[in-house]
C-alpha cells in the first residue's frame, strides 16, 4: 500500500503485559536520545476523531521549538481512519494491530460502549480505554531511543497553544522534581494526569514504572487504585522525588478569573497556565463518547465545537 508521506516501514512484535503485540512502525524522523519524545495514543472510530487527533498533532508542530519527535501510536483503528495519519508529514506513526483488551477486566463492563463502537460479539478496547492507552504508551516507549532523557505523553484531544510551552514544562524540572503535568486527577491518588505529562524517562526505567492502570485494584491488591500513567507520580514520590502540576482550571476552577474577558480560550474545557498566567495547554476530555458527540450531560463542549474551535485557532496562528 502506498501513502503520501513515504514513511520507512518495519514490522515488529513486542511483548507487553504478557501479550504479543504486532506493530507496524512508520518512521519519518530521526530517533535521537537528546530530543523530547512526544507520545500520542490514538483510537480513531470516526471522522471527528481524526480531526481531533490532527488538530493535536498540528498544534505540537506549530508551537514546539525545542528538539522533539512526535510518535503517534494508533490502537488498531479501522484502515479508513488510520491511513489518514500516514499522510501527515514529519511524524512517526506506529500501528498496533492487536486489540488492547484488559485481560483482568470483565469482557463487557458497560453495555452502552458496545453501541458506540458498533461491536457486539468481539472484545473491544472501548470497555477499558485506560488500559488501551497504557498499552499504546508502553509500545511507544519500547520504540523510542532507549537513551531518551524526557518523554511527554498527551491525549489526542489536547492542544498546545503557545510557543515555549515545552520549554516551560522542562524548566520546572530540577534535581528533585522529575515529572511535570498540565493537570492532576481529582480522584484516587491525585496523580499528574497522563493527558499532558512530562517525565524523566531514565528514572522511569530505573524504577521499573509501568503505565498500566490499577482500576478496581485489578493489577495489584497491594497498590492503591490508580489510572493509566498515575504510577509515574506514585512511584517517583515513593522513591523521594517530587512532581509539579501547572495551575489549571480542572484542579482550581477559581483560576477562571485569570481569563481575560472575551478570551479565545473562554470555553468549557480544561486550561493550563504558565507563570505569566497565559494558556499553554487545553484538554477536551470525556473519553470515548467525544468522538461521536455522545454526552450524558447537557452544556458540554461537543466534539464538533472542539473541531471548529481548533480549526479557527490554528488558522489564526498560521
Amino acid at each position: 500500500m502506498k501513502y503520501e508521506n513515504n514513511l520507512a516501514l518495519c514490522v515488529m512484535r513486542l511483548i507487553i503485559d504478557g501479550k504479543e503485540y504486532p506493530v507496524e512502525v512508520h518512521k519519518a524522523t530521526q530517533n535521537v536520545a537528546g530530543s523530547v519524545k512526544i507520545l500520542i495514543p490514538t483510537f480513531l472510530m470516526s471522522d471527528a476523531a481524526v480531526h481531533i487527533a490532527m488538530a493535536c498533532i498540528e498544534s505540537v508542530k506549530t508551537f514546539t521549538q525545542c528538539e522533539h519527535e512526535i510518535w503517534v501510536i494508533d490502537n488498531n483503528s479501522p484502515e479508513e481512519y488510520f491511513s489518514k495519519l500516514l499522510k501527515i508529514g514529519g511524524i512517526n506513526v506506529v500501528r498496533n494491530m492487536r486489540e488492547p483488551v484488559n485481560p483482568r477486566a470483565p469482557l463487557f463492563r458497560k453495555k452502552g460502549l458496545l453501541g458506540w463502537l458498533g461491536q457486539t460479539q468481539i472484545p473491544s478496547q472501548g470497555v477499558d480505554g485506560s488500559y488501551a492507552n497504557a498499552i499504546a504508551l508502553e509500545i511507544g516507549m519500547q520504540l523510542i531511543n532507549p537513551g531518551t532523557g524526557l518523554v511527554f505523553t498527551m491525549h489526542s484531544d489536547t492542544l498546545v497553544t503557545k510557543l515555549g510551552w515545552l520549554e516551560h514544562l522542562c524548566a520546572k524540572m530540577d534535581d528533585s522534581v522529575r515529572a511535570v503535568g498540565c493537570l492532576c486527577d481529582n480522584i484516587r491518588i491525585h496523580a499528574l494526569h497522563v493527558s499532558g505529562l512530562l517525565y524523566d524517562f531514565q528514572l522511569f526505567r530505573k524504577l521499573q514504572v509501568s503505565m498500566l492502570p490499577n482500576i478496581k485494584n485489578r493489577l495489584s491488591q497491594e497498590l492503591p487504585e490508580y489510572d493509566v500513567g498515575d504510577a509515574v507520580s506514585y512511584v517517583f514520590k515513593k522513591n523521594g522525588y517530587a512532581v509539579y502540576c501547572c495551575p489549571n482550571t480542572h484542579n482550581s476552577p477559581e483560576l477562571l478569573d485569570w481569563m481575560e474577558s472575551g478570551s479565545l480560550f473562554d470555553k468549557p474545557i480544561v486550561r493550563s497556565f504558565d507563570d505569566r498566567r497565559e494558556v499553554i495547554f487545553l484538554h477536551l476530555g470525556r473519553g470515548t463518547p467525544k468522538s461521536r458527540n455522545q454526552y450524558k450531560k447537557e452544556g458540554q463542549f461537543l466534539a464538533d465545537d472542539w473541531i471548529a474551535f481548533t480549526e479557527h485557532f490554528l488558522a489564526s496562528v498560521h
